[in-house]
Parts: C-alpha cells; sequence; structure tokens
C-alpha cells in the first residue's frame, strides 16, 4: 500500500470556520520496466485519522474531490490514468461513484469483502467502462473469484514468499491480469520482479510519494442537503438548481473544475456555471452531491462570509443582463478569488473556464466584463470607472443593494435550515 497523502489544513480565522482549506494531494508513480512512468496512485492517510468504514469512505471522498474537484485530473495526472483506492459503499453503487470510467482505476482494498454483491456490482462497473485493480492480492480463498474481474492485480513483493509469489504470477497471469509489483524497494528488487515477468512497477526506488497543495474554498455542506433534496425532484428548474450551486463559491468552483475535467466538457469552452451544470448532467451532480456531503464541508457560522461575494454576483447579473449567466459566474470567480486572497487569473485557472470567461473577468471585455468593471468600482467607491464602463453611478448603486438584499436574505435562509 502506498503512503500518499490528502489532507485538509486550518491556518486562519476563515479556515476554522471551515470555509477556506489548504488541501493535499499524494501521488506515487507507476512504472514500466524501461522504466517510464504510466500512471499515477492516490491513496489517503492522515497522521491521528480514525479507521472503519465512516472514516475510508471520507478518505475517498476527499481524494476525489481533491483530484477531480480541486486540482483538475489533467493537473495531478498529466493525461495519465490514476489509481484510487475504493471502499466497498462506493463499489457496491451505496454512494455513487462520481467520476466517469476514462483513466480511473478503481482499486479495490485488500478488506473489502469479496461476497456475491461485491462481484455483481464490479460486473457492473466493468459493463460501464471502469478498470479494476487488486491492491495486495495474497491468493485468498475469499479473494479468488476477483480474480476474473480484475484488469491489474497488485502483489507486495516485499512482503510475500517467493514460494507464494510464484502462485500468485501464474494466477494473474491465466486471467490475463497486468501484474504490478508494489514495494518495489531497491535496484535489487527491481531487476528480480522484471525477471519474475511484472510489467508495472512501484515503490520507493522509482518514486518516493509526493505531495501536491492547495488553498480552496470549502463547499457548504448546508447548501449541499438542499441540493440533494431538490434534486430528487425530476421537475425542478435549472435555474433553481443554479441559484443553490451559485450561492457556494466553493461547491461553485468544484463543479466548473470537474465539467472541465470530464471528457464531455473538454470538447466545450466552459463559460458560465450553467453551461458546466448542463454539462455534467444531474446523475454526477447529485454524485458530487453526495460526495461533498460526506467528505464534510462549511458550516452555518462560514455563511456570513458568503453574502459580500454573492452580492457581487448579483449585481454583475442585474447590470449584465444580456449575457446574464457569464456575468453571474465571473462575480463569482471575482469573489472567490477575494476570499482566498487569490490572483483572478489562478481562479479562473483553477476553474477551468474558458477564453471568453477568462478575458470578461481579467479584462473587463464584453457586457459582462464590463458589468464586473462597474461593480468592483462601486465597491472602491469609484465614480469615475463606473462612468467609463458607460453604465451611470445610480443605477450600478441600485442593482447593488437589490443585489445586496437578496443575498442577505439567501444568506439567511440557508443559516435558518
Amino acid at each position: 500500500m502506498t503512503a500518499s497523502f490528502v489532507q485538509p489544513d486550518a491556518e486562519d480565522g476563515q479556515q476554522e470556520a471551515g470555509l477556506i482549506r489548504n488541501v493535499r494531494v499524494g501521488r506515487q508513480g507507476l512504472y514500466d520496466a524501461r522504466p517510464t512512468l504510466v500512471a499515477y496512485e492516490l491513496q489517503f492517510s492522515a497522521p491521528g485519522a480514525s479507521g472503519g468504514s465512516v472514516a475510508g469512505e471520507r478518505a475517498t471522498s476527499q481524494v476525489i474531490a481533491s483530484t477531480f474537484g480541486t486540482f483538475g485530473l489533467e493537473n495531478i495526472a498529466d493525461e495519465k490514468p490514476v489509481f484510487i483506492n475504493f471502499t466497498r459503499a462506493f463499489l457496491t453503487g451505496i454512494i455513487p461513484i462520481p467520476v466517469e470510467p476514462e483513466r480511473v482505476v478503481l482499486e479495490v482494498v485488500r478488506d473489502v469483502v469479496a461476497d456475491g454483491e461485491l462481484l455483481l456490482s464490479l460486473g457492473e462497473l466493468k459493463q460501464r467502462g471502469y478498470q479494476i485493480a487488486l491492491e495486495d492480492y495474497r491468493g485468498e480463498v475469499d479473494r479468488v473469484a476477483l480474480l476474473d474481474l480484475a484488469d491489474y492485480v497488485k502483489i507486495d513483493v516485499t512482503g510475500t514468499s517467493p514460494l507464494l509469489m510464484r502462485g500468485l504470477i501464474d494466477a494473474v497471469r491465466d486471467v490475463g491480469a497486468t501484474l504490478i509489483a508494489d514495494r518495489v524497494e531497491d535496484a535489487a528488487t527491481f531487476e528480480r520482479c522484471q525477471g519474475l515477468g511484472f510489467q508495472l512497477f512501484q515503490g520507493q526506488h522509482l518514486q518516493r510519494p509526493t505531495v501536491l497543495e492547495k488553498r480552496t474554498l470549502s463547499p457548504s455542506q448546508i447548501i449541499c442537503a438542499r441540493l440533494l433534496n431538490d434534486l430528487a425532484d425530476p421537475e425542478v428548474p435549472i435555474a433553481r438548481i443554479e441559484q443553490l450551486v451559485g450561492s457556494d463559491p466553493g461547491l461553485t468552483l468544484r463543479l466548473l473544475r470537474t465539467a472541465n475535467s470530464t471528457a464531455v466538457g473538454a470538447r466545450y469552452e466552459i463559460t458560465s456555471l450553467r453551461q458546466a451544470l448542463v454539462i455534467i448532467g444531474p446523475r454526477l451532480l447529485r454524485s458530487w452531491v453526495v460526495l461533498t456531503l460526506l467528505e464534510g464541508g462549511t458550516t452555518t457560522s462560514s455563511l456570513d462570509s458568503l453574502w459580500n461575494v454573492l452580492t457581487r454576483a448579483y449585481a454583475c447579473q442585474r447590470l449584465g443582463a444580456a449575457e446574464a449567466d457569464l456575468a453571474f459566474t465571473i462575480g463569482l470567480l471575482s469573489g472567490a478569488a477575494q476570499l482566498l486572497g487569490a490572483d483572478p487569473a489562478g481562479v479562473a485557472e483553477a476553474a477551468g473556464v474558458g477564453e471568453g470567461a477568462r478575458e470578461a473577468l481579467l479584462g473587463g471585455t464584453g457586457v459582462a466584463g464590463r458589468a464586473l468593471t462597474a461593480v468592483l468600482a462601486h465597491e472602491r467607491d469609484d465614480v469615475d470607472t463606473i462612468e467609463v464602463t458607460g453604465l451611470l453611478p445610480l443605477d450600478v448603486s441600485r442593482a447593488y443593494l437589490e443585489s445586496l438584499s437578496e443575498s442577505l436574505k439567501l444568506v439567511h435562509n440557508l443559516g435558518a435550515g
């Protein structure tokens, strides 16, 4: 098992309230015999983490959320497949898997009970296009049936006797799965495993675990709970879903990044939250909401920090009505950048929005960009800049006050439960 890490930290007042956190994603490479890097494994492990199924589900949730919603798969894996440990609840469908099959390998950890329910679920996952890996396979009687479903099989080459290893290698070859030598700690072990016929290799000799870190806004469990309730109604209008998602900058950033990371989303230039919601679709959106609830997020106390971000977004939407979706989205991104103390360009890149949205956010271009410029100037009490945009200061002030009233009402309703 690889020692990699995904761990949120609290550093300041906002982080202590649960709104802003540092997320660390650990990864370790898998290599072929040349050796060339061909894939990564991502896994959660944190000092002091409690064991048990709930901790395992939360760990898996944090890995997925950080990989796809915070960093983006393209930044984590550089177009290579990623192996992620999945617990029984994910593998049997109790908790939906919120990512599509492309470039993700579902790694079945050793302590998952290989009963009929699991075998049936894994078969269905394979039919949907997912690849399956067995972690730390030792030929246990109750795990033998898993071999027929496995695309990859990992064997701990340090903790397995030579006699047992030969039998395991033969069994894996018989089903046509790819053999992975795990815990390759030195050059002699690497050479020995090559001679035994292993095809992929992982361990300290090839690459030590590395950690990527990023500051991010945490989605709100309160808002996600409301979303899950609304998504149960097939007739709920997308405007309602957009309003709820848009009331949480952390969830907005996560879903924009998710849409950008999907195979479908990569073919489009994402310019607005509504477009991202359409690309993701209701099934994946429900999965992400469940994932966020399980992973943990902001609390009621954090909602008080959101009203000014929402005010900015709603004001941009009012003033940029001809590009309302885009204006609302860049207003949210601008507010998120302020909360994070980050450069808006970095937030735009993290969200994965297209060039049109970037130009509106960073350059003030178009109707939406002009609206954002005017709103930011109003917040600074800069009348001259407002006039340069061609908008009337009185109109901007009225739109801002109406938006302030709307955002305070929304935040109050969310906090009231």
